[in-house]
């Protein structure tokens, strides 16, 4: 662990900057941007639109011949199956639009078959060819505004399921209108990736938005950022330590949180009143979209995507016990777990990238993480000695793979340590002394 000293400095007090919130509101991709089709070339497609796309029944994975897999690297290691992102997602199903790979209920390519369910199939990597009459079983219904990349649009036509059924791949709106998207498809002649009209180009109202039970966000790399309990205002810092904005919520005294309330992909502010034992919770960085009371007078509070939906969740830890008590619906706990012994700082974080948050404590007596992957037990899974006597612990995404890792903050220093490593990874000096550190993906 360096010193104080041995740490590059980025900046050294924080410059108010007139920024309404922290977080900035990423705005729709038009179609010319993403190298989409133009409005002619859609209105052609449009006309050939109401093709018989036979499929075949589920199927298992084949591994030889033609169907043999043309993935390499990362993307062959994958296990079948396991938790995927989005991104990883809409990048095997361009392969098959790069590729060409022709219409065909008979022929396959990396194990699925080549039609449009055995696209789909591929692209989340679910080991299996499935049809449109089980496509709904690996997936979650969703709702139109839900809809983000990766998700899929179903129609299962029970009047004529084998050729008159069809599904695509959802990437991104087109606009804010949210009347066309950018959907890829296996459709004759070839693999395709165009603008569509919403839901699709014929039979609109009968196709359904699904949403894969394993996928998970996007990672992106934690950055570092601060509350100023007397001003109650949040400051959070860029890559570099550079001030990226703030704002002001809660009262003071109240204790900051960070997380993703609504599933967007981007942490928002929080906090958690002592004197009533109630979360505010903001997905504006202003307004209060979330508020609830719960947990015991002295309970620490946390947060977490404890069942990997991407939307954070309460929960508190009891020091009396050392029992952590967490939430899926911040209502009711669904999972309690005891952890640690008295005077630990609890912990949480996706440790093994699953998707998942779990817990873990901080033995500021040895400076020594304990943490576990467990919900419902507390097998310690990975313990890392890290930081100095003193440190404050907070973890983090430090480098953007998918899991959060331990650190520590030292007046105004944030320190970042590798996965289950004492090694320094991510450092970066951010605020004043008296502020309380925080983390989170702006």
């Amino acid at each position: 662990m360096p010193s104080k000293s041995g740490v590059a400095r980025a900046t050294g007090t924080l410059v108010a900057l007139s920024l309404a919130t922290a977080v900035l509101a990423s705005a729709p991709v038009n179609a010319a941007q993403v190298d989409a089709p133009s409005a002619a070339a859609v209105a052609a497609v449009a006309a050939t639109a109401d093709v018989e796309r036979p499929q075949g029944k589920p199927e298992p994975l084949k591994t030889e011949g033609a169907g043999k897999s043309t993935f390499s690297g990362a993307a062959a290691a994958q296990s079948a199956a396991a938790p995927i992102t989005r991104s990883a997602v809409i990048a095997r199903a361009k392969t098959w639009v790069d590729a060409k790979v022709p219409y065909s209920m008979n022929n396959y390519r990396d194990g699925y078959r080549t039609d449009c369910s055995g696209l789909v199939s591929m692209a989340w990597n679910l080991g299996t060819s499935a049809w449109t009459g089980n496509l709904d079983t690996f997936a979650d219904r969703i709702s139109k505004n839900d809809l983000r990349k990766g998700d899929m649009l179903l129609f299962h036509n029970p009047s004529n399921p084998e050729r008159g059924s069809h599904v695509t791949i959802f990437e991104q709106w087109t606009d804010a209108s949210h009347t066309s998207y950018i959907g890829i498809e296996q459709t004759p002649p070839n693999a395709v990736r165009r603008v569509i009209p919403y839901a699709y180009f014929n039979n609109a109202s009968s196709y359904i938005p699904y949403r894969y039970k394993n996928i998970i966000e996007d990672a992106t790399p934690t950055n570092a950022g601060v509350y100023r309990s007397d001003e109650a205002k949040f400051y959070v810092a860029d890559r570099s330590g550079g001030l990226y904005g703030w704002s002001g919520f809660g009262v003071p005294g109240d204790k900051p949180l960070t997380g993703d309330w609504n599933a967007d992909g981007q942490d928002t502010f929080g906090v958690y009143r002592p004197g009533d034992s109630t979360f505010h919770l903001s997905n504006d960085n202003g307004t209060t979209a979330i508020s609830v009371m719960y947990g015991s007078p002295g309970d620490v509070p946390l947060v977490g995507d404890w069942d990997g939906n991407g939307t954070d969740t309460i929960g508190v830890y009891h020091p009396a016990d050392q029992t952590f008590y967490l939430s899926n619906d911040n209502r009711v706990a669904a999972y309690s777990v005891r952890m640690g012994v008295e005077g630990d700082t609890p912990m949480t974080g996706d440790w093994n990238g699953d998707g998942k948050d779990t817990v873990g404590v901080y033995r500021g007596s040895d400076q020594t993480f304990y943490l576990t992957d467990s919900q419902t037990s507390a097998p310690v899974n990975h313990q890392v000695k890290f930081g100095n006597p003193g440190d404050t612990p907070i973890k983090g995404d430090w480098n953007g793979d998918g899991t959060d890792k331990v650190g520590v903050y030292r007046d105004s220093d944030f320190f970042g340590a590798g996965k289950d490593s004492d090694q320094v990874i991510y450092s970066v000096r951010f605020g004043v002394p008296g502020d309380t550190p925080l983390t989170g993906q702006w």
